[in-house]
């Protein structure tokens, strides 16, 4: 296994897709090997205004954890990237995979930094992915600590 220190954080930038729709648009018109990203979470939308609830927050895995992933500059090889499917908008579902999973992957991967796209790519604003309070996110998921284990499936 190769080695993580770091979790990066991404949004879709789209108001639907899944990690096969993303897998096409990376290999085909990126002309990647596989979707950059190593775990997917769902927004209910795999289509555009086709929401379906069994769909909200379901983990969708992408590239295997052993494969460098393709999400942030200058980062990937150390990294894992996770990825929100919406532009700001997030649902609770997501909020609940995202917190219990990156909760698993810091315990997997201990001493991990936990950042958003725009704070691993040092954008200095011109990049706002994922588009959310990566404080809160982190606050979180510390807050997992003192609770019951969550679990979710690593596959």
């Amino acid at each position: 296994m190769r080695k993580i220190n770091l979790i990066v954080i991404h949004c879709s930038d789209s108001t639907f897709a899944d990690a096969a729709l993303i897998r096409k648009w990376h290999v085909e018109e990126r002309h990647w090997a596989d979707i950059g990203y190593h775990y997917v979470i769902l927004n209910g939308c795999r289509k555009k205004d086709d929401y379906h609830l069994l769909d909200d927050g379901l983990l969708e895995i992408g590239r295997p954890l052993e494969q460098i992933g393709a999400h942030v500059e200058g980062k990937n090889a150390n990294s894992i990237g996770v990825c929100l499917i919406g532009t700001k908008d997030f649902t609770g579902p997501q909020f609940s995979t995202l917190s219990k999973l990156v909760h698993n992957l810091l315990k997997q991967f201990p001493n991990s930094d936990v950042l958003g796209h725009y704070e691993a790519q040092n954008s200095k604003g011109s990049k706002t992915c994922p588009n959310i309070n990566m404080a809160w996110l982190r606050d979180s998921i510390l807050d997992l600590n003192h609770k019951t284990e969550p679990n979710v499936d690593l596959v």
